[in-house]
């Protein structure tokens, strides 16, 4: 396992320990990255050091507002992003209550976009 996938597992287990009293969340690598799973849904993704949340139209304006960006990716020199998935502002990260709030409402994105 080369270091950036251990230390991408070892933050997506940090998180998944920060929302332990929120729900039951696991975990499975995808494509570099850890998904956070509530229920067979993917709500989260940890990335390159950061924690991302599925987003929905009614949710993205809020991390707009924050200053987040979308989790981007660079393949054969071309720049992509997963739109749907945005950066936790870190002042969300460091309030639990507002990690959960905000957990809940990716999670509801998930539920809406109907993939598993």
């Amino acid at each position: 396992m080369s270091k950036q996938s251990e230390q991408t597992r070892h933050l997506a287990e940090h998180y998944v320990d920060q929302l332990s009293d929120w729900a039951k969340i696991t975990t499975k690598p995808l494509f570099g990255a850890v998904a956070l799973y509530r229920n067979e849904h993917v709500f989260a993704m940890v990335w390159q050091g950061a924690l991302y949340f599925k987003v929905d139209a009614d949710s993205r304006p809020e991390y707009e507002e924050a200053g987040s960006q979308a989790l981007g990716y660079t393949t054969e020199g071309q720049d992509h992003a997963l739109k749907s998935y945005w950066a936790v502002p870190p002042d969300i990260l460091e309030d639990d209550d507002s990690l959960r709030e905000w957990a809940e409402r990716a999670y509801q994105a998930a539920l809406k976009s109907g993939r598993t």
